[in-house]
């Protein structure tokens, strides 16, 4: 259980200006140990203000992925490191076995406390949905409705919206197994208890991936 709960007013100045980087990195369906172990490195070593939260490799969907979260204490320290990494290339971009990199920079929702890392899953998923035009406004209305009722029974590791791109959130849930995930969202949907009101009817895209994560990931 989270030590700060999600209510449905806003975290402190201080909580709302951290920033969030989502790494995603592509490879060969058989080199994924390696490339883990190559984000391991890099993320438990970047030297640049951020701090390694997690990484997940896919278990369904698309395969050959590797997800990372870094934080950072505030957006001018986040984009300083993303200035760097263009001028100066991803340091994945020299492994040989990575074939992609998209590192995207998000914001927790403004009720949303900072990660705590720790041993939560071993499953997790990860959500990641794109709204339709205009709709970030009243889905974080709709979280903040609903989250609070739902995060002790179920408690979430992120949900944070891009600040750049397509209007977008991504949230991740940590499950100790399948069938607990199975059985959470069947009583939460059965209960009323989510999704949150209007949500569904602003998200164009959606996918969910079951990930495990990666040997070392903060959030295990």
């Amino acid at each position: 259980m989270r030590e700060t709960p999600i209510t449905s007013a806003d975290v402190s100045v201080e909580q709302r200006a951290v920033r969030y980087e989502w790494t995603t990195v592509t490879s060969a369906l058989m080199d994924g140990t390696r490339v883990a172990e190559a984000v391991r490195v890099w993320a438990e070593n970047a030297g640049d203000g951020g701090r390694w939260l997690g990484g997940w490799t896919s278990e369904n969907g698309e395969l050959g992925r590797v997800w990372v979260l870094r934080t950072f204490p505030d957006e001018e320290t986040l984009l300083a490191a993303r200035h760097a990494m263009r001028l100066g290339g991803h340091p994945l971009s020299g492994t040989a076995e990575v074939t992609g990199i998209d590192v995207a920079s998000f914001a927790g929702l403004p009720m949303m406390p900072k990660v705590e890392v720790g041993t939560l899953g071993p499953a997790y998923e990860i959500r990641d949905y794109t709204l339709v035009p205009g709709g970030l406004p009243g889905t974080i209305q709709g979280w903040r409705r609903a989250l609070p009722e739902r995060d002790p029974i179920d408690p979430v590791t992120v949900v944070m919206y891009a600040l750049d791109g397509p209007e977008r959130i991504v949230h991740v849930w940590p499950f100790q197994s399948l069938d607990e995930r199975v059985r959470i969202r069947r009583e939460l949907y059965a209960a009323g208890t989510w999704p949150p009101p209007g949500g569904p009817e602003r998200i164009a895209h959606a996918t969910s991936t079951i990930a495990w994560p990666v040997p070392g990931s903060p959030l295990s």
